[in-house]
């Protein structure tokens, strides 16, 4: 259940499209909505003063124009990312939404706000990147394995998307010579893969309350990561799911490479769940 949900809003146009997305779930999902910005903390305090008074109503009249005027602001000063994570620990909001950086250059990805906090973000982050964010999602994909993390990814996008809407389950299975080698040829491989991804998605589909999206299985042999590429491209979702390993101590840092990749150069807007 989304119940509260926080954006991350940095004024740039990026950040808008993540803001009118948040609007939208806000509503879909009647949530609590709340609104973060980081200020500069270097400036006089004076010219903080004045800075702070014209963004808490450039933000009040951008509420108001969505139409979202219980939206509450939050205006802190201190290390972007940092604030971020606080917040959303401190509040204990269900899904951080924010917009994309650096996205005329994303080998420019690295040490940007977002990619920090992905790194260390437990709660699902939205990725927002498409175009008509008011409209609710209503085709998502997702990137399913055996682990747990792509399991959270399947349900959290199950949770997000509206009635009625569709998802289509993506893996990749790579079949090299070695498991070949093994016995059985490669459609034999593949009619296992789809019977045993078939069972997972009963079983986790069937644990979520209330209506769950219709979910198609694509299994499909190649070679991450240009396999998992060409099956985004030939569904084009407006939303994909990713899992992302990293609930231990150890492995909290480590997005992992799909999970990286489409971060850095996202097909649509992208739902990371760790």
């Amino acid at each position: 259940m989304i119940e509260h949900i926080l954006v991350a809003h940095d004024l740039s146009h990026e950040a808008d499209v993540a803001l009118r997305r948040a609007v939208q779930l806000a509503r879909q999902h009647r949530a609590r909505l709340s609104l973060l910005h980081v200020l500069e903390d270097h400036l006089p305090n004076a010219v903080q003063g004045s800075l702070r008074d014209a963004t808490q109503r450039h933000f009040a009249e951008r509420l108001e124009q969505l139409g979202a005027t219980d939206c509450q602001v939050l205006l802190r000063k201190g290390r972007p990312a940092q604030q971020i994570l606080e917040e959303m620990a401190d509040s204990q909001a269900d899904l951080l939404v924010i917009g994309r950086h650096h996205h005329n250059a994303p080998e420019l990805f690295i040490g940007t706000t977002l990619e920090r906090v992905a790194r260390h973000l437990n709660s699902p982050l939205l990725l927002v990147v498409g175009d008509a964010p008011e409209q609710p999602y209503q085709h998502a994909a997702v990137t399913l394995d055996f682990s747990l993390c792509a399991c959270d990814a399947l349900r959290t996008a199950c949770i997000l998307l509206p009635e009625g809407a569709r998802m289509t389950a993506l893996n990749v299975m790579e079949l090299g010579g070695r498991l070949l080698s093994k016995g059985g040829n490669s459609e034999e491989f593949l009619t296992t893969q789809r019977e045993l991804l078939g069972k997972l998605l009963e079983d986790e589909l069937g644990s979520l309350e209330g209506p769950v999206p219709s979910v198609a299985l694509d299994v499909i042999r190649g070679a991450l990561p240009k396999a998992m590429d060409d099956a985004i491209g030939t569904h084009r979702p407006q939303l994909l799911a990713v899992g992302s390993h990293g609930r231990s101590l150890i492995t909290q840092a480590l997005l992992g490479s799909l999970a990286l990749r489409y971060l850095q150069n996202p097909p649509c807007d992208l739902l990371l769940v760790k």
